[in-house]
Parts: C-alpha cells; sequence; structure tokens
C-alpha cells in the first residue's frame, strides 16, 4: 500500500508542506498494514458469502421492514452505473484543492502525496467495514424481490448482500475528508460552507441513486453514510494528532508558535 511504503518519507513531508496533518512511519507503517489485513481478510469472508448465495427466485418480501420495502421496485442499471461516476467526482474535490495551494505556493506538492496516502487509507477502512457488513448477509438487494427485474441480474453474487452500502460510504468518507481537511487547512475560508455543502450533496445523491436503482435499502445508504463520515473524519484526527507531535502546527487551543497555516482561498 501507499501509505507504507511512502511513510517513512514523513519527515520530509512534514518538513515542506504547511499542512494541519501529518505523517509518521510508527503510525501509518502499523494502520497500513492492519488496514491491509482487514482488507484482505473482508474480501475474503464478502467472497464467501457470495459463493454461497443462496438465490431464490420467490425471497420473502415480508422479511423486509416497512421502512425499508418501499424501495422494492425500483430498478435501473443506468443509474446504478452513474452512481459510480458521481461518487468518483468526489475525489475532484480534495484533487482540486491540493492543486490549487501548490499553484498558489501556499503548500508543497508534497501536500498532494500526504492527502493521497490519508485518502487512501479512509477509502480502504471504509470500504473494509462495508465488506465485513455485507459477508454478514443481514438482506438481499432490493431488486433480487422484484420479479419484474430479469432472474439473471437476481442471480447475479452481488447481490446476496445489501447492508450496507459501499459507494455511500466511500462517498460520505470522500466528502467528510475532503471538507474537514479543508476547513483545517483554509479555517478563515469563505468557500468552507461551500466545500462542505457540495461535497455532502454529492455523497447523498451517490445514496439516493444506490436506492433508485434498485442496489440498495435506505437503511443500507443511511448506515454507508455514517460509517463513511466517520472514517472520514477519524482518519485526518488522528494525524493532526501526528502534526502536533512532530511540532508541525500548534495543538489546538495552545497559543504555541508554529508554521503559519492560517492559508484562504
Amino acid at each position: 500500500m501507499g501509505a507504507l511504503c511512502l511513510a517513512a518519507l514523513a519527515p520530509s513531508f512534514a518538513a515542506r508542506t504547511p499542512l494541519p496533518y501529518g505523517l509518521s512511519p510508527w503510525v501509518d507503517g502499523p494502520m497500513a498494514l492492519g488496514l491491509y489485513a482487514m482488507k484482505t481478510n473482508s474480501d475474503a469472508l464478502i467472497a464467501s458469502t457470495r459463493a454461497d448465495h443462496p438465490w431464490s427466485p420467490s425471497l420473502d418480501k415480508s422479511a423486509i421492514p416497512l421502512y425499508d420495502r418501499w424501495a422494492i421496485g425500483f430498478y435501473s442499471p443506468r443509474l446504478s452505473a452513474l452512481s459510480s461516476v458521481v461518487a468518483g467526482a468526489e475525489l475532484l474535490v480534495p484533487a482540486a484543492v491540493d492543486l490549487a495551494d501548490s499553484w498558489n505556493g501556499t503548500a508543497s506538492w508534497g501536500a498532494i502525496a500526504v492527502d493521497g496516502i490519508l485518502l487512501e487509507e479512509t477509502l480502504v477502512l471504509s470500504g473494509a467495514l462495508s465488506s465485513y457488513a455485507k459477508s454478514e448477509r443481514v438482506h438481499a438487494t432490493p431488486l433480487s424481490y422484484d420479479p419484474a427485474v430479469p432472474e439473471s441480474e437476481r442471480k447475479i453474487p452481488q447481490n446476496a448482500s445489501s447492508f450496507f452500502s459501499n459507494h455511500t460510504a466511500s462517498a460520505f468518507a470522500t466528502a467528510v475528508y475532503s471538507s474537514y481537511t479543508f476547513q483545517a487547512r483554509h479555517p478563515d475560508s469563505r468557500l468552507t460552507p461551500w466545500v462542505w455543502g457540495g461535497s455532502l450533496a454529492l455523497a447523498s445523491t451517490v445514496g439516493s441513486m444506490r436506492v433508485l436503482a434498485g442496489k440498495h435499502f435506505p437503511s443500507d445508504v443511511l448506515a454507508g453514510a455514517a460509517a463513511g463520515a466517520l472514517c472520514g473524519y477519524l482518519v485526518p484526527k488522528v494525524h493532526m494528532g501526528i502534526a502536533w507531535r512532530l511540532g508541525i502546527v500548534a495543538p489546538e487551543g495552545t497559543n504555541a508558535v508554529g508554521p503559519s497555516l492560517q492559508h484562504t482561498f
């Protein structure tokens, strides 16, 4: 993983970039190994779940709670594909911030590498959590209960379990990571509300599309949003603690002198 390979370069990155979060080989090395182990294990568990997919042409709709049951009947391969495109578009937010800061001279090009590593850690964590949940086979996808959907589609192994939505988790992880780090890097920027609002709107659009495509129940999307948002907050938060210990930035609530990070767009 990129974090494992590049964490050793943390001191040089920390010295050249005014990010309010940093890398440490003592934290990111073990974290990368742990995340790799989680990903490998969760991928194996969900593969086993899908291989043992007990598909039935007459799944019992009554087993689905009323708050989810209304989502049965939606089916759109086009929206399913489009949701992946919108989720990928979320990545443009942190990329645009890094490029703008580097172009303006308020951050070194190393900031792009740091953000890339942290975002990778965030997405691997949210993805592994989703795979662990799906391996428990809480319920199949909504389209699996819809006789109007082609049988060949309902039999696809990925439809064996839909709790919780990895697309939504990834979108919200990226949205919260992007917005939280933007606010930390540009605390006085007037664009902060727009970054938060735009990022969360894109993530919410992804979740809505997954429901309307017949790929997920509302509970899948809500759980994915919560898990993804938590990952998007915790990973940079942990690395802000690293930055304090490395002396890159003063801890919150103190008046210690450190490199100025008060950049605005």
